[in-house]
């Protein structure tokens, strides 16, 4: 664990996924869990080493770090947007410590899901872990990275933790991306002066304007790459070999403890290779 500020922390679990937590004087959140049910719990013990208040919540910037059983282990509610869960109604007395009106945007009510105590939002939805001084943390709604991306920033710290939407050092992942709308997001992201430290999927601490022209050229790269192959009239197997470059060239810039294997990396890229691909071949515009 890395200390960002006197109340903002992050992580990097045994694969690579950045998460974090943020203490206030009233509770805690935590923002993205490990994906392994056991490191879960070793995460939780390690935020509750910081404070003996309560963890609030867990914020989920996108379903794709969601596993059940490393939810269910770690026991805390879960915050994640609507499009990705079903939306029973919301008991009373499970929203008292969680505010939806802190943002303007926020269009719906606070809803609960099925097997472990969740909440889902629309647009935004604020946590209040402090009165005084006051410590917010708001989880926003973005899409292109994935449906459901969000990006989550205790309010006026400088901090962003952009979720999929950003990597830095390595490839972000590409499979379920609307890349139109995700470039959007990220030339926004390049001139915000609201943020000074983004904490990215992957990789290592970025300004906004690194951490999005990093993954701004990657996507831009992949898919002019994959363009020319389908220009070419070559096969989707031939994807192999451009997966295999690609990953070298993260593999001779890698960080110390800063990049997950060779493998892994490898696993990304393909996927997102494949994904424009077929994209390109059934008249997908990109």
């Amino acid at each position: 664990m890395k200390r960002l500020t006197k109340n903002i922390y992050y992580h990097t679990t045994s694969d690579g996924i950045n998460i974090g937590c943020v203490v206030g004087d009233e509770a805690a959140v935590c923002i993205d869990l490990p994906l392994d049910a056991e490191e879960a719990l070793e995460w939780k013990e390690q935020v509750q080493t910081l404070t003996d208040r309560p963890i609030r919540a867990v914020m989920l910037t996108s379903s794709d770090r969601l596993n059940s059983e490393a939810v269910e282990a770690f026991g805390v509610m879960l915050i994640g947007h609507s499009s990705a869960f079903a939306r029973p109604e919301l008991p009373p007395e499970l929203a008292s410590s969680i505010a939806n009106d802190q943002l303007p945007t926020v269009t719906a009510p606070l809803h609960t899901l099925p097997a472990v105590p969740q909440l889902t939002f629309d647009h935004a939805l604020s946590v209040t872990l402090s009165e005084q001084p006051p410590l917010i943390v708001d989880i926003v709604h973005r899409g292109g990275y994935s449906l459901d991306a969000s990006m989550v920033a205790p309010r006026g710290t400088g901090v962003l933790f952009a979720g999929g939407l950003v990597a830095t050092g390595q490839p972000p992942a590409l499979a379920e991306g609307d890349f139109p709308k995700w470039l959007d997001i990220l030339a926004e992201l390049k001139k915000t002066r609201e943020y000074a430290t983004v904490v990215p999927s992957r990789g290592s601490l970025a300004s906004p304007l690194e951490a999005a022209e990093a993954t701004i050229d990657y996507i831009k790269t992949a898919v002019s790459r994959v363009k020319a192959l389908v220009r070419a009239n070559r096969t989707r197997s031939d994807l192999a070999d451009l997966a295999q470059e690609l990953t070298g060239q993260y593999q001779k810039s890698r960080l110390p403890d800063a990049l997950p294997d060779a493998d892994a990396i490898a696993r990304i890229i393909r996927a997102g290779l494949e994904r424009i691909y077929d994209d390109l071949k059934a008249g997908v515009a990109l």
